[in-house]
């Protein structure tokens, strides 16, 4: 099984790894290799004493009358779809060039050349 695991140095010097997908999960150490070694262990621990299931969740509504959120028929379409992730990593690439493109046209317009 594959997570995504964020890693970051922290200004100590020190690695400290999380799988974002998994609650309370994250593995510190002294290189990006200790971090990530002991975030695969706390992970592998985790999943040992987890019952992976799903819940039924009615949405109450005040007025009989009114119609079902129509997003609440996509909520987890795509949980098993290892295309996903990578699909939104591109998304968010895209939305940061563009913000940063955007800064910058605006930051080149309020230079004026002589």
């Amino acid at each position: 099984m594959r997570y995504t695991v964020m890693l970051r140095q922290h200004s100590t010097g020190r690695y400290i790894a999380v799988a974002p997908a998994v609650p309370d999960c994250r593995g510190e150490g002294r290189t990006r290799h200790e971090a990530l070694e002991r975030l695969r262990l706390t992970l592998e621990d985790w999943l040992r004493g987890i019952e992976v299931t799903s819940v039924e969740v009615s949405t109450p509504s005040t007025d009989p009358g009114a119609q079902r959120n129509p997003w609440l028929g996509t909520a987890g379409l795509f949980a098993d779809d290892a295309t996903l992730q990578p699909m939104l990593q591109e998304i968010y690439v895209e939305r940061a060039a563009e913000r940063l493109a955007a800064r910058l046209r605006r930051s080149m317009s309020s230079i004026r050349i002589r």
